[in-house]
């Protein structure tokens, strides 16, 4: 990266750090472009020079968390996925961002951002979940869509609050998906799981 770039992205995450120290304790549109620029010792035409307004650094923030989660995925074993080993890494990109995470995906500060992000999740898990449904009953993907919502939110709920550890969030979710969840949708939904290794069993 040339000394150009450096100096360019240095600059957007000054911008991005003073919007988001205003932005937690406020509303998006109670933060002002003088505000953040006093917060980061910056001109306006530096600010307008790299976003054309406070909503553009939202934006690139939302992006930002969103091409993070999607390259956690995308660089594990989509036909496989080894969440033993994935949930970790889950754990430490969370922890890493949650200064953004938790307000806007967990105390919905963002709804739109919030949707988006843990619909991703839950359509990633039930992708991988590699489902064959055989139920001509139309609720089925629906049902389907609540239970992974549901699981989705109980693993960011065990990241924000740290109640309870990941492994034991990963434990739960495979005695529900491996000894009640498969049977009941087999047995009540024509739905069978592909997918087991939620848990290392050897």
């Amino acid at each position: 990266m040339g000394t150009y770039e450096s100096a360019r992205n240095r600059t957007r995450k000054q911008i991005e750090e003073s919007f988001w120290e205003l932005y937690e304790s406020d509303d998006i549109d109670r933060v002002t472009v003088n505000d953040i620029c006093r917060n980061a010792g910056i001109t306006r035409s530096t600010f307008y020079y790299h976003y054309k307004d406070t909503n553009e650094v939202l934006d690139s923030i939302k992006r930002k968390q969103m091409e993070l989660i999607t390259e956690l995925f995308e660089s594990s074993n989509n036909e496989d996925r080894d969440y033993q080993n994935f949930i970790p890494r889950f754990q430490e990109l969370f922890i890493e961002n949650e200064r953004y995470l938790i307000p806007l995906v967990m105390e919905y500060k963002d709804p739109e951002f919030a949707k988006e992000y843990r619909g991703y999740i839950a359509a990633m898990m039930k992708n991988d979940l590699q489902l064959k449904i055989d139920s001509k009953n139309d609720n089925v993907e629906e049902t389907i869509d609540i239970l992974l919502s549901g699981l989705s939110h109980m693993f960011l709920d065990c990241l924000a609050s740290r109640i309870i550890t990941l492994d034991d969030a990963n434990n739960l979710s495979n005695g529900m998906i491996n000894t009640g969840l498969r049977w009941i949708l087999k047995e009540k939904y024509g739905v069978n799981l592909g997918f087991r290794r939620m848990v290392n069993n050897n």
